[in-house]
């Protein structure tokens, strides 16, 4: 896994020709928009007690747009530090504590074959020197770095435990038993056949009075 666009960089289609005209925004967004984009949708606004990156998409869709910033944040398979980006206009900035950070114009360099990072130029350095501070102040890098540590080997000691004498997985596992859950599962299939029916009908055939629901697919408390 990497910031680089190859791997990062995915399309984002939206299809509502009742309320939307066809257009391509130009603009960053990010999936966690989706979410406060559906809420919008629907004429309502998110809980801000639960307070989320995201951002309604809905005016980009309407016509408007303005500048954004998009953050990513990774730290699963492939990186051995907390891996953080940061998207604004055509500037691309990441940066690891065990990595160089790198430094992207995507609109004169989209292939990103030019690391900015290590340029001299005076407005280049500016640049980068605001990205940094932004990063050193929104993430702090040893602390996330030693939590997920400490996660880790917390989890390395529950899964030793489990698989000492008799293995036991660590996968919630529902009580009822799953063979049990589905109907085919328990009767015999003439009898799912039957009480599928409708009208409904007796093991004869016979047409069941109506409103009985006893022994029908589906009855209550069956």
């Amino acid at each position: 896994m990497s910031w680089f666009e190859a791997s990062s960089r995915v399309p984002l289609l939206i299809s509502y020709p009742k309320r939307f005209e066809a257009k391509n925004v130009k603009q960053n967004v990010s999936s966690l928009d989706l979410l406060p984009t559906l809420v919008d949708l629907v004429g309502q606004t998110p809980d801000p007690r639960l307070p989320i990156d995201g951002q309604s998409l809905v005016p980009f869709l309407e016509g408007t747009e303005s500048p954004r910033t998009v953050y990513g944040e990774y730290l699963g398979e492939g990186t051995i530090a907390p891996l953080m980006m940061i998207r604004r206009g055509p500037w691309k900035y990441v940066t690891c504590l065990v990595d160089p950070p790198q430094l992207f114009n995507l609109e004169k360099d989209p292939k990103e074959m030019q690391n900015l990072a290590v340029s001299t130029d005076s407005a280049i350095k500016e640049v980068f020197d605001a990205f940094t501070d932004e990063a050193n102040q929104r993430w702090d890098f040893k602390r996330i770095h030693a939590e997920v540590l400490k996660s880790q080997r917390s989890r390395k000691l529950c899964w030793d435990a489990l698989t000492r004498g008799r293995f036991q997985s660590w996968d919630y596992q529902p009580h009822e038993p799953a063979s049990e859950q589905y109907i085919r599962n328990g009767i015999p299939l003439e009898d799912l056949e039957l009480r599928s029916r409708y009208p409904p009908v007796d093991a004869m055939g016979r047409e069941k009075p109506r409103g009985h629901a006893k022994d029908m697919a589906g009855a209550v408390g069956e």
